[in-house]
């Protein structure tokens, strides 16, 4: 089932497969700025993750296992050995969640994922809300602990401001580091300052100039490394301003080096730079690096909520 919510100003569509996020239209101009596809069937059969909320964890597990009060978890393997996005078909991306509630500007969804799911210890509840809040759109998900765990969501849509592609379209990410990655992806325990780099968004800057530095594209972890709510990310282009918060600690940027080549909503060919992702989260792998980041274990009986709001203006007024 999928249930639309809208405003004045939004329109948002939301799919009880992964909780995904399916459309977000701006209705001055009738702009869809995320990507995604026409049928539940397509968000099975091709990779992506495209809108999906992401859980139990998000990005990846180094040799997918985690020590958690002396015990070592062993998840299942999906990206290279890791574990990315929570797992394979298994993972919240690819399950049912049930609506509980809906009204005309809201639609909260939830899970039940149980012990075991994944490799993942203890059960958990989780929910997820859309709610339309004049030109805003809230993603906010929470989450109750029966047994401590591991729990760290996102929400993995794919934006672009209506145009051919990300690449003419201007970033800009209130970070000054970054944590760089190894071939196969998996952010490493480092951190970096991003001036004199191509990971460098601090100004507005063309999405292109800084890709055209790189091999491979972004698909790295900027860090703030401090709970609250804060200004994240913020995407332009001659019409439209796109502004990202969030409580959570950082923020992954995937360029869409590696989408391929099908066909979405619309008749439209996805390619490599269609869409970009701006997923908060927690420092990925940081259940493997000690205590050097915040964590996202939450403790038996506890509950937990997080949130990533975006925001939406015009610029052409």
């Amino acid at each position: 089932m999928r249930h639309i919510i809208e405003n004045e100003y939004l329109k948002v569509e939301v799919s009880e497969l992964g909780a995904t996020l399916v459309r977000f239209i701006e209705k001055r101009d009738n702009t869809d700025i995320v990507l995604g596809y026409e049928t539940d069937e397509e968000y099975r059969k091709y990779p992506g993750n495209l809108g999906a909320s992401i859980g139990r964890n998000a990005n990846r597990i180094k040799d997918a296992k985690f020590v958690l009060n002396g015990i070592t978890y062993e998840l299942n393997k999906n990206n290279y050995g890791n574990n990315l996005h929570g797992g394979g078909v298994n993972g919240f991306a690819f399950r049912m969640w049930k609506t509980e509630y809906r009204s005309g500007n809201e639609v909260r969804l939830s899970y039940f994922s149980q012990d075991g799911e994944e490799g993942f210890p203890g059960d958990l509840k989780a929910e997820v809300t859309y709610k339309l809040d004049g030109k805003t759109l809230l993603f906010a998900y929470s989450g109750r602990a029966f047994a401590d765990t591991l729990f760290n969501m996102t929400n993995h849509a794919y934006f672009n401001l209506g145009d051919e592609d990300i690449l003419n379209e201007y970033l800009r990410i209130t970070a000054d580091k970054y944590a760089p990655t190894d071939e196969y992806g998996l952010t490493l325990d480092e951190v970096y300052r991003v001036e004199e780099t191509p990971y460098d968004f601090r100004e507005f800057t063309r999405i292109g100039d800084n890709l055209s530095q790189l091999e491979k594209g972004i698909d790295n972890n900027y860090v703030w490394e401090v709970m609250g709510d804060k200004l994240m990310a913020q995407l332009k282009n001659e019409r439209y301003l796109f502004s990202v918060y969030s409580d959570l600690p950082d923020m992954h940027l995937y360029t869409g080096n590696m989408l391929a080549e099908q066909t979405g909503k619309y008749g439209i060919k996805y390619t490599k730079h269609k869409g970009l992702c701006l997923e908060c989260q927690f420092f990925p792998n940081g259940i493997n690096y000690g205590d050097k980041y915040l964590s996202a274990v939450l403790r038996k009986g506890d509950s937990v909520t997080h949130y990533m709001r975006y925001e939406f203006d015009y610029l052409d007024k």
